[in-house]
């Protein structure tokens, strides 16, 4: 199961990235249509994926570290 959300969270990822880079394309055409308002919530949109990432993050990190801390200190766990 965690690896099946592993690989979601990269494809969602992945699928933000490509959806930026197009929107960064995009954008001046926009400015140039009147549509400032729809590249504002564009820009708020990522911007909070972008938290929400980090945050997804950093609890991964600490995860990733008590278990390697378990791991060494306590090895008759067998948590490979």
């Amino acid at each position: 199961m965690w690896n099946h959300a592993v690989k979601f969270a990269g494809q969602l990822d992945h699928g933000v990235s490509v959806g930026k880079r197009l929107f960064g394309a995009l954008e001046p055409m926009l400015q140039d249509m009147g549509a400032g308002n729809v590249s504002r919530a564009a820009v708020q949109s990522f911007g909070k994926y972008e938290q929400g990432r980090d945050a997804v993050m950093g609890q991964h990190n600490q995860v990733q570290a008590h278990l390697t801390r378990l791991r060494k200190n306590v090895p008759e766990l067998g948590l490979d």
